[in-house]
This record gives C-alpha cells, sequence and structure tokens, in this order.
C-alpha cells in the first residue's frame, strides 16, 4: 500500500465512526422517549379506571331515578357519601365504605339544587327544587402514599314523575 491509499482508508474509518456515533445517539434518544412514554402509558392506567368507575356511578345514579325517583332518590339523605352496589343485577345505595378491585373507594353524594325567579340552576340564594339533585361521583385510590381522587358531577332531575 501506498501512502495514499493509506489516508483514503484512515478517512473511511474516521466516517464510519463518526456514522456510528450519529446512529447511535439518535437510538439512544429514541430510546429515552420510548421509556417515557411507557412510563407514563402504564402509570395512567389507575387514572383511567378511576374515571371510568366514576362515569359507572353517575350511569347507576341514572338507573336508579329512571327505575323510581320516590324510592330510590328521594329518600337519600342529601350531603351524605354513599356507594354503590350492583346487587342481583340492580344497583343499591349504602352507606358503608366499599372497594373496588380493593384499590378504589367510590361514593356518591347528593346536593341540593336552588333555582332563580327564571328556573334557572344558581349558587346561591333561589329556592329549593326537589325534583333536581346534583350527584357528584368520587373516586379515590392511593398512589405513591398519596390520596388521589377522581371527581365528576351531573344534575339529575325527576323526568318520569315517579
Amino acid at each position: 500500500m501506498d501512502k495514499l491509499d493509506t489516508k483514503i482508508f484512515g478517512l473511511t474509518l474516521v466516517e464510519v465512526l463518526v456514522a456510528t456515533s450519529i446512529i447511535l445517539a439518535f437510538l439512544l434518544a429514541l430510546l429515552s422517549a420510548h421509556s417515557l412514554y411507557l412510563k407514563t402509558a402504564l402509570s395512567n392506567g389507575e387514572t383511567i379506571k378511576a374515571t371510568i368507575l366514576a362515569e359507572e356511578s353517575l350511569e347507576a345514579m341514572r338507573f336508579l331515578r329512571d327505575s323510581s325517583w320516590s324510592t330510590n332518590i328521594t329518600p337519600l339523605s342529601l350531603d351524605t357519601d354513599y356507594s354503590l352496589i350492583f346487587n342481583t343485577g340492580v344497583w343499591q345505595t349504602d352507606v358503608a365504605n366499599i372497594y373496588v378491585d380493593n384499590i378504589f373507594e367510590r361514593r356518591v353524594r347528593l346536593l341540593s339544587v336552588y333555582r332563580d325567579g327564571s328556573g334557572d340552576i344558581t349558587s346561591s340564594g333561589g329556592t329549593l327544587d326537589p325534583n333536581t339533585v346534583l350527584v357528584v361521583s368520587n373516586v379515590s385510590w392511593l398512589k405513591a402514599g398519596a390520596t388521589t381522587t377522581k371527581s365528576i358531577s351531573t344534575y339529575l332531575t325527576n323526568l318520569f314523575d315517579n
């Protein structure tokens, strides 16, 4: 080999090392992004389950309303936490603490609703509407040593006058 061939060979080796370094840096960045994605996706599992349980609570309260307002909603005390139980194909309320999957504590609370002179719901003043309640569904669980809560709410009205 003469000197010219050696210089070309050396230059090619440097180019290969630079290209390999660039590819390696790209793969490491891609692997880090994928790892972060997996960590985030897996940590959201409990939040998604809690959201589904909270939505299910509101649906259960709608079922109870549709079945009989006077039997299922009117007897419930306002500002009291209730658990929901699905027993023999029927939703029921209970004041006992019940955990879903031994992780999630699901509670439903009914609150009074007041209406102003135009019949619109108001946050203060107005007259009590006995045929409407605000239903707040809270699902709590322990996450990283602290309690995390997912809360959603809706209004229920005595649609069917039953």
